[in-house]
């Protein structure tokens, strides 16, 4: 169980590193948007879809740590 555990605070980790940069990364966009509102709305679908990939790939891997940790107790 201690594998998984790992995976799962990992997990945890990473999302929480995720979310700060986004944020951070946003916050740095809204400085530019009066003096580039094109780009920043063009920067904003990218990070959205940078998040949305992040969170199916983060769902996966959640999966696969819940199925470890089936595997583990059997």
């Amino acid at each position: 169980m201690a594998t998984t555990g790992v995976g799962f605070r990992w997990l945890d980790l990473l999302e929480k590193e995720f979310d700060k940069a986004c944020v951070g990364l946003d916050t740095s966009l809204a400085d530019l948007e009066t003096e580039e509102p094109d780009t920043v709305f063009s920067s904003r679908q990218k990070i959205a879809t940078l998040s949305s990939c992040f969170a199916q790939l983060t769902h996966k891997a959640l999966t696969i740590f819940q199925h470890s940790a089936k595997l583990e107790v059997s």
